[in-house]
């Protein structure tokens, strides 16, 4: 079975140069798929960093690289990206298109006029999150949500990473809902804690607001009054310029500048590393359904304070396998900080209730052989 797997991918085809969670589902779904040896697997990707279309093998992945528009895409709905796309599935001639995400790789999969197409949606329109947007965040806001609205009504099949997803989409009586959990990467199931730094507490994800930065900030201006040392490293690339702009000026204003490090984005054996040395793992984010990030932290066997938003108490039980907070509340995730700063123990049980829970869900294994037998199902093979 020949499949066309649509969504991000490294640009250079190496698996360890991940940037962002959707692209670390689909390299993670394409290692487990690989195993299997009645499948051809053919990754159609875009990036802004090519001028014309490229086609290489990289680890026997097909891998087929398109330029992506660099004007008017919001306003067309991408529509001459998708033209590039559908024209280059009609030379792949799949079996099966499976589609990342509810955007203008699933509309070109539509537009293809395929059967065979299941859709993995990662995320529920959520772009009136933050009410104080300008004008022309409004209008980018809400031309997303008319394309989500485009995709979800085109989409027959549908892979669900959570049961807060089901639940929202519980509506939708003519589409088939698979359940599929995210992947996380073997690298990270590990609970060595040899390297593990007290007071040093991690962050992943986009450096933008809607993960929540400025509540881990607020936070920390709290708790460096009451533990010394206490460090905070936040991992990723800077999604809004901005807000960074915003943060970093928040920073010098309190005179923080000693006690936060921006890393940047990293590869996987880099942020492995940096999930080893943080003792605790923090993602007040406003907005997220199943994010990889947490699932990492959760691999990795760290003590966890996350928010109680969308699908994240479906992952951590309060108390049980890390605690949950208000989104926004910065005082409480400063408490429960503290609390894990002064209970190694807590940390390491906590932690090890975390570890088992994605262990038993979200290995590459479990994962992609659900996969496998969602394809066969869309596909009308028995």
């Amino acid at each position: 079975m020949r499949i066309a797997m649509l969504g991000p991918y490294p640009i250079d085809g190496e698996m360890n140069n991940i940037n962002g969670g959707v692209q670390a589902v689909v390299v993670n779904m394409i290692k487990g798929l690989s195993m299997f040896q009645d499948l051809e697997i053919h990754v159609i990707t875009t990036s802004m960093r090519i001028e014309k279309d490229k086609d290489f093998i990289a680890k026997g992945i097909n891998i087929h690289y398109i330029p992506i528009d660099k004007r008017f895409n919001n306003i067309t709905f991408y529509a001459r990206t998708r033209k590039r796309i559908c024209k280059k599935i009609m030379e792949v001639k799949p079996d099966l298109i499976h589609s990342h995400m509810f955007g203008y790789y699933t509309l070109a999969g539509l537009d293809s006029a395929y059967k065979n197409i299941v859709v993995s949606t990662h995320c529920l329109s959520n772009a009136a999150w933050n009410k104080k947007a300008g004008l022309l965040e409004k209008i980018r806001c809400n031309l997303h949500d008319q394309l989500y609205i485009k995709c979800f009504e085109g989409s027959n099949n549908i892979i669900a990473n959570s049961p807060y997803t089901i639940k929202s989409l519980s509506w939708a009586k003519r589409t088939k809902i698979y359940k599929l959990d995210n992947p996380v990467s073997d690298i990270f199931f590990s609970s060595n804690y040899e390297f593990e730094e007290e007071r040093r507490i991690l962050f992943v994800g986009n450096i933008c607001q809607a993960k929540g930065i400025m509540v881990i900030l607020e936070s920390l201006n709290v708790l460096r009054n009451m533990i010394d040392d206490i460090s905070v490293k936040l991992a990723g690339p800077i999604a809004d310029k901005n807000f960074y702009i915003k943060a970093v000026n928040y920073i010098k204003e309190h005179g923080m500048a000693k006690y936060v490090t921006f890393l940047g984005s990293l590869n996987e054996y880099e942020l492995k590393k940096e999930y080893e040395k943080a003792s605790i793992f923090v993602f007040p984010s406003y907005q997220d359904v199943a994010p990889v990030a947490l699932l990492q932290a959760m691999a990795t066997g760290k003590a966890i304070v996350a928010s109680d938003i969308g699908g994240i108490p479906y992952l951590i039980k309060d108390s049980i396998n890390g605690f949950l907070i208000q989104s926004g509340d910065f005082n409480s995730l400063a408490e429960k900080v503290a609390l894990f700063v002064k209970d190694r123990e807590l940390r390491r049980r906590l932690g090890l209730n975390a570890q088992k829970k994605v262990f038993d869900n979200n290995r590459i294994d479990i994962v992609t052989n659900k996969l496998y037998a969602i394809y066969k199902d869309v596909a009308g093979i028995c």
